[in-house]
Parts: C-alpha cells; sequence; structure tokens
C-alpha cells in the first residue's frame, strides 16, 4: 500500500479532518487537505512533541519505543505517528 492510500483510507474516517506527513526535520510533506495554515513553525512543534514523548518512553524503557501519541484538547484531538512510513 502506497502513501497515497493510506492517506485516503485515514481521511475517510468520519471526524478527520486534517493529515499532515511531517518530514525527519519538523517540516510539512503532504497534507490533506492542502493547509496553507498549518506553518514550519507549527510542523516543527508537533515534530518536537513526539521527540520528547519517544525519549520519555525510552527513559522508562530503552527497549522500548513510541508508537502512537494521542493528545486531546478541549475541542480537538491529534493523533500521532512518529517513524518511517513502511
Amino acid at each position: 500500500m502506497d502513501c497515497s492510500e493510506v492517506m485516503k483510507r485515514i481521511t475517510s474516517h468520519r471526524g478527520v479532518k486534517q493529515l499532515v506527513i511531517i518530514n525527519k526535520d519538523g517540516l510539512p510533506l503532504k497534507s490533506i487537505p492542502e493547509m496553507e495554515d498549518l506553518g514550519e513553525s507549527q510542523a516543527r512543534s508537533l515534530h518536537e512533541l513526539a521527540g520528547a514523548a519517544r525519549r520519555m518512553v525510552r527513559d522508562v524503557d530503552p527497549t522500548d519505543d513510541l508508537m502512537f501519541l494521542r493528545v486531546c484538547s478541549k475541542t480537538d484531538e491529534l493523533l500521532i505517528s512518529p517513524g518511517k512510513f513502511a
């Protein structure tokens, strides 16, 4: 399954508003829908948040790794899956 098929599958779920793929440097590569309002600084912030969560998991158990991060606010929910696209 290629990247575009996975993106279509994810965005077909009810309630999904946006999807962003960020590279290892924290820069947005692809998004659905095209999100002009997601700036470089916001993408980098998400990248840094995932990195901090990964470090925390490894501090607790060096043999473990962060697979998925869920962040909820009053109005929205972020689902972050760090790592390589397989």
